[in-house]
């Protein structure tokens, strides 16, 4: 009896034409997690599951394939499916559903803006089969890409300062990252020859360059390395925090000689009249 119901159901579907697809309900629900900010030249994997269910009348098994594409991938991105196709058979003459894992690869294959989000979807379909109907589901995938930190480079002179004199440095600062970053400037190590002030943070924009000044005073005479700390992070992420260092060359000269000099010489004078005065008295 089954055997005769199925051939009649068969005929009436081929009668009516292939066209038309079939006439039994079917639903695709998919989900997917959301994936973390993907590194430059690295891969972020995220997994989902495809759902697909199926209505009253499935008494014949017919198999079909449901495939999975990804959507509006920006250019940065690589976006690998497994699988990227699969076969199921739905029967049960009371409907049903088979579940199938997937896993889906991230790959940033250039850099591009950190924290910018992009909306990539992943889409799910079949034309299903001469019993069961078609269907598809969308689902968005938030992608970013992550802090590319490709350092600093710093650029400065070398200076001079008289004993009390005080002077701006420059510092040329290129921000080689992705991201914007904020930038404060210190001292890695203590002065011994010189006092410092250095400017509040600074925001520089990615793959710029900007001019920091530091007021510099020579308190004592002689050269010296001094060590500078830059300390660096992108704005909103100070976890992603990172330091870069750099040696300015000063040198400090003049006045302490100079008095030195002229102390020697009054006292100098002072015993040279001390001895006269008393020659004299003799």
């Amino acid at each position: 009896m089954l055997k005769l119901v199925a051939f009649a159901t068969l005929s009436l579907i081929m009668l009516g034409g292939v066209a038309s697809a079939g006439f039994i309900s079917s639903e695709i629900d998919l989900s997917i997690e959301q994936p973390s900010p993907v590194p430059v030249n690295e891969a972020v994997v995220v997994h989902g599951k495809v759902n697909f269910s199926w209505g009253f009348g499935a008494i014949i098994p017919m198999p079909l394939v449901i495939y999975l594409e990804a959507e509006n991938v920006p250019d940065w991105l690589s976006v690998s499916i497994q699988p990227a196709s699969f076969t199921i058979t739905p029967v049960g003459w009371r409907g049903g559903s088979i579940e199938k894992d997937i896993s889906i690869t991230l790959r940033a294959k250039n850099e591009a803006p950190a924290f910018v989000t992009y909306n990539a979807a992943i889409h799910a379909f079949t034309n299903g089969s001469l019993l069961v109907n078609g269907a598809e589901d969308r689902e968005a995938l938030n992608v970013m890409q992550d802090f590319h930190d490709a350092g600093l480079f710093i650029g400065h002179e070398s200076a001079k300062l008289g004993i009390d004199e005080s002077k701006e440095i420059k510092l040329n600062i290129t921000n080689n990252c992705n991201s914007p970053v904020y930038v404060v400037v210190q001292l890695a190590n203590e002065s011994k020859f010189f006092d410092f002030s250095f400017p509040s943070m600074q925001l520089i924009q990615s793959h710029a360059t900007s001019s920091v000044k530091i007021s510099v005073t020579a308190k004592k005479i002689g050269k010296e390395e001094v060590p500078l700390k830059i300390e660096y992070y992108p704005a909103g992420h100070e976890e992603k925090k990172n330091y870069a260092y750099t040696n300015i060359t000063l040198e400090s000269y003049g006045k302490e000689g100079s008095m030195a000099a002229i102390s020697i010489g009054i006292i100098i004078v002072i015993v040279a009249s001390i001895i006269i005065i008393i020659w004299k008295r003799r």
